[in-house]
């Protein structure tokens, strides 16, 4: 049995999220991996600890029940990810640190374009949360209306959208039309009542499919699929 733990520090909903795609992928590739995770908290505790190695520490603890940690970080833009490297404590700088010093047994991938661009890589699985049924899936008028919606490279929702739209606005705006298809009927107050949150994340990636077309719509989500191929590949 191979461990793989997946550490992503900035959000508790992220993490939920992505082990639960993480899991996906291990089901998809029929293998024997087993995905750990660590927290926010967790992450915050270790780089408060005093001598500045804490985050050191608490990777190589992890490292004994695991063959590889994963860290998962938004990609910011061009600029500010510049501006942050330059930052001896940031926490892109404080965990390239641990990596470097890993062999190999510690990585970073980058989610461009937030976690919603991940989630985006699968926009009848997002109807199908929405609509509460799985059934969705394979009705005509969803299908077609799922594929209307759907980006071939989530990680350029940027570049593709006019007005700079980012992942997470095009999530937002994308599960507005599902509501107001669902129910034509709603009004705006209860509309947004209903339209996709952070909080949502996780439950939304339960719904998705995850297959080799849908991983290729995402550089940094084949990335990180990638890894747990290895695994299996190697097995």
């Amino acid at each position: 049995m191979t461990n793989i733990l997946i550490w992503a520090p900035e959000s508790d909903f992220d993490s939920k999220t992505v082990c639960c795609i993480a899991k996906k992928i291990v089901k998809y590739y029929d293998s024997n991996i087993t995905v750990l995770d660590s927290s926010k908290v967790a992450f915050n505790q270790a780089i408060k600890k005093t001598g500045g190695d804490g985050l050191k520490k608490a990777v190589d603890i992890y490292l004994k029940n695991s063959e590889l940690v994963i860290f998962l970080l938004d990609a910011d833009g061009v600029q500010s990810q510049a501006q942050r490297l330059q930052e001896p404590n940031s926490l892109i700088n404080r965990i390239n640190r641990v990596v470097e010093q890993s062999q190999g047994k510690c990585l970073l991938i980058l989610i461009r374009q937030e976690l919603e661009a991940w989630l985006l890589v699968d926009c009848l699985g997002i109807c199908c949360y929405f609509t509460k049924n799985l059934g969705t899936r394979n009705d005509p008028k969803w299908k077609n209306f799922a594929k209307k919606h759907q980006i071939g490279q989530t990680d350029l929702i940027i570049e593709a959208e006019s007005g700079g739209k980012n992942a997470k606005e095009y999530l937002v705006n994308f599960s507005k039309d599902i509501v107001k298809k669902i129910n034509p009927q709603l009004k705006d107050k209860d509309l947004k009542k209903q339209q996709y949150s952070e909080n949502d994340s996780d439950k939304v990636a339960e719904k998705l499919e995850i297959t080799d077309q849908t991983i290729a719509r995402n550089n940094s989500l084949s990335e990180f699929a990638q890894h747990f191929k290895k695994k299996v590949d190697f097995n």
